[in-house]
């Protein structure tokens, strides 16, 4: 969407996967003689800037040892893209974290959330041991008598 607000022309109807492929046929023409499309750079360099500002909060605030890009989307973009993204993380972010954190493409394939999401309900299974979950008895809150009091006068 954000190329066809600068100027690019992605496919009429198509759907986001055919957009960024299509985006990045025009960035990265695989003919050498076909000038790539400016607009389609931009916005790509645009992206690479904003994704590493949010890699530098993450490295900020967690310091993690490894962020990994996946899903369909960054497995497209690839580590061309990537190296752009890690340079303005690397920029943005404290340098102690910033030398600490490996950036680099998953390699679950674009089904990676997926999975992971299916496998949340096993951990929780052998997290209690192989057994099954007790089941969650509703407590029965008393009544104060004066709810029961009013309730009977609001039924007449």
């Amino acid at each position: 969407e954000r190329w066809r607000e600068a100027g690019g022309r992605p496919p009429e109807g198509a759907d986001e996967e055919t957009a960024l492929t299509a985006m990045l046929a025009a960035a990265y023409p695989a003919d050498t003689a076909t000038p790539p499309d400016a607009t389609a750079l931009a916005v790509l360099e645009e992206t690479a800037e904003f994704l590493g500002a949010g890699f530098a909060d993450l490295i900020n605030l967690f310091q993690p040892e490894r962020i990994l890009v996946g899903g369909w989307a960054g497995l497209q973009l690839g580590t061309r893209f990537l190296e752009t993204v890690e340079g303005y993380a690397r920029e943005y972010a404290l340098k102690y974290p910033a030398a600490r954190v490996g950036i680099g493409l998953g390699t679950l394939g674009p089904d990676a959330v997926t999975v992971g999401a299916a496998i949340l309900p096993l951990a929780d299974f052998f997290a209690r041991g192989g057994r099954r979950a007790e089941p969650e008895t509703e407590a029965v809150e008393e009544q104060p008598a004066w709810a029961t009091t009013v309730r009977e006068r609001t039924a007449q």
